[in-house]
């Protein structure tokens, strides 16, 4: 493959990415609009996220399986497509449970974006320059997260908020179409045998747990998605009911944090993972463990902090470090396993991350803040979930040096 086909396929693979985490905060951005339409509380609102994450869970081993089986770049299209139809049908959803049903659909679809496009980017680029493109791909979440905000308060206050889910679900058929006919690389180090092994039941899953750099890596993101998904969830509310912002200021503010902090985080942890990565093994799980460590001061004083010269700049250092962990983790998961392994491994962190991370992680954050009285105590608690981030990074690096995977691999391609 040329490095010019490289670098389209990336940019396919980064578009849906994109998109995938545009769909998901269209929703954070209209949670009064949701609320009043279908008469939902705190804790309501957050089974909307949640509906999500069960999908998301349920779905990601299933594409584990399916992978193994069939070209990965079709079932990653009709994935594309399962979500698209679910983001615009929650635009004509009558009833909560109908809302519930389109949001447990989107992240069905979803979970294979996760799973199979960190492994054809993978496949695609040698492991040398692996933290880079794994950072461009996560470069999604922020930039993605940022516009779903600011698109769907846009586009609720021309139009209502149902044609933000319209006009959000509508460019995934294009981006499907496009992935359909992506190559799918053999796995860098495999050979091209048509007669290698196929995952076969769960078993695999249940062997992969055995690798502990990979088991507390797993662990380190289920911490950190605690925290992260109600962040994203409610953090617009909390701007508007705690800090007293008007919601286009809201949704704005936390639209720019996003999206400066998740650029900055996102392209220094790819440099700093590779750099670090020439010299010792499990780079990628010390660098989130000190990124997730330093983060958690800045994230609780951005919490409790009421001057917006403070709590502004406070929870956008922590939000850099946070962006910088996410590379650097999915990074430690590719580097982790051998290379045809890696769609499972990535499917099983998909899985547990949402089983033991964000499908309680919603509604318990609703809960705790209907209890306290209001999201700023939630979050300061909820914040807390990136020490116990930091210390499974730390003992995901402790192990490394026995488990990691040697670095050279067989490269089809160079950087692109």
């Amino acid at each position: 493959m040329t490095k010019s086909y490289l670098r389209y396929a990336l940019a396919v693979i980064f578009f849906a990415n994109f998109l995938s985490y545009l769909d998901r905060q269209v929703v954070s951005a209209l949670e009064h609009q949701l609320k009043h339409a279908f008469h939902l509380n705190t804790r309501e609102f957050g089974y909307v996220g949640s509906a999500f994450t069960v999908g998301y869970m349920v779905f990601a081993p299933i594409v584990g399986f399916l992978i193994a089986r069939h070209r990965r770049p079709r079932i990653f299209a009709l994935c594309v497509i399962v979500w698209s139809i679910a983001t615009i049908c929650s635009g004509i959803a009558p009833n909560k449970y109908t809302l519930y049903a389109t949001r447990f659909s989107i992240g069905a679809g979803e979970a294979g974006c996760l799973v199979i496009g960190p492994t054809l980017l993978s496949d695609y680029f040698p492991q040398e320059v692996r933290g880079r493109i794994l950072s461009l791909f996560f470069l999604a979440l922020p930039l993605g997260g940022a516009t779903g905000y600011i698109a769907g308060a846009q586009i609720n206050e021309l139009w209502g908020w149902k044609a933000a889910f319209y006009i959000a679900g509508a460019p995934g058929f294009l981006v499907a179409a496009l992935i359909w006919n992506l190559i799918d690389p053999t796995p860098s180090g495999v050979p091209a045998d048509p007669h290698h092994p196929q995952v076969k039941g769960i078993r695999p899953y249940f062997d992969l747990l055995r690798n502990r750099t990979l088991l507390f890596i797993i662990l380190a993101q289920a911490f950190a998605v605690i925290f992260l998904q109600p962040f994203l969830h409610f953090g617009v509310g909390f701007f508007e009911e705690e800090r007293h912002l008007t919601k286009k200021a809201a949704t704005l503010g936390l639209a720019s944090l996003a999206l400066i902090a998740g650029a900055l985080g996102n392209a220094l942890s790819g440099f700093i993972g590779d750099r670090l990565a020439k010299t010792r093994k499990g780079a990628y799980a010390l660098l989130a463990a000190v990124a997730f460590l330093t983060g958690l001061p800045f994230m609780v004083a951005g919490f409790t902090l009421e001057q917006r010269a403070l709590f502004f700049p406070a929870l956008g250092f922590g939000a850099f470090c946070y962006f910088l962990c996410m590379p650097a983790v999915n990074t430690q998961i590719a580097n982790s396993v051998a290379p045809e392994k890696r769609a499972m491994a990535y499917a099983l962190a998909v899985f547990i991350l949402h089983c033991l991370g964000d499908t309680a992680a919603l509604p318990i954050f609703g809960q705790v803040s209907d209890m306290v009285g209001g999201k700023k105590t939630a979050f300061t608690i909820f914040s807390f979930a990136l020490l116990l981030a930091s210390v499974s990074c730390l003992l995901a690096y402790r192990f490394a040096g026995d488990e990691e995977r040697p670095r050279p691999e067989t490269a089809k391609a160079g950087p692109a």
